[in-house]
């Protein structure tokens, strides 16, 4: 016989309006106070994003109760470690960026980039990248609201200009952005 559950409720999670309010999960929880200490991660493909973004998890924490519902709020996505990996390879260069931006409404974020070379390529190239990636990032973000700018990273748009832009340094094989984590 199943035992009963005593002074615990069932608390739907709602993500952001970005994700389109979709119910994200269940929360039991005892005390309505701990509430907003939940954080929650999901994969992107299972808020409605594209099949073909499996690798980027997306974090979200309690922001307000309302009723039976925790109001989530997004804190941040990153890559799989494993797709990174993956990406990698012998006789090619990682250059990772860490840019702090903010967005035309005001919103701070960290961008965390991956770029990889299709060759080795020398330590002034790399720095080279690094600078330019840092300056494009910068003046991407703060052409774009808080919304704009996800949904540009999450189909592509962002990386895609990105890699134009940087392939007159040197060719890219690939640029990801790795991390995102909004600063409060």
């Amino acid at each position: 016989m199943a035992k009963k559950i005593k002074g615990k409720r069932w608390y739907n999670l709602v993500a952001p309006h970005l994700f389109k309010d979709k119910v994200i999960g269940e929360a039991l929880v005892t005390n309505p106070d701990e509430v907003l200490k939940r954080t929650v991660s999901r994969p992107l493909p299972e808020l409605g994003g594209h099949p073909s973004k499996y690798y980027i998890k997306v974090k979200f924490k309690a922001k307000e109760l309302n009723g039976d519902e925790i109001k989530m709020e997004y804190v941040g996505h990153e890559c799989l470690r494993d797709y990174i990996a993956q990406m990698v390879r012998k006789r090619t260069r990682r250059v990772d960026n860490r840019v702090i931006v903010e967005t035309k409404d005001k919103k701070k974020l960290v961008v965390k980039t991956i770029s990889i070379t299709f060759k080795k390529s020398k330590t002034s190239v790399k720095s080279a990248l690094q600078k330019e990636v840092s300056n494009l990032v910068k003046e991407f973000a703060s052409k774009k609201n808080f919304e704009e700018l996800l949904n540009s990273i999450f189909y592509d748009k962002f990386q895609k200009e990105m890699k134009e832009s940087l392939s007159v340094i040197y060719p890219l094989r690939r640029f990801e952005v790795r991390k995102v984590e909004v600063l409060q």
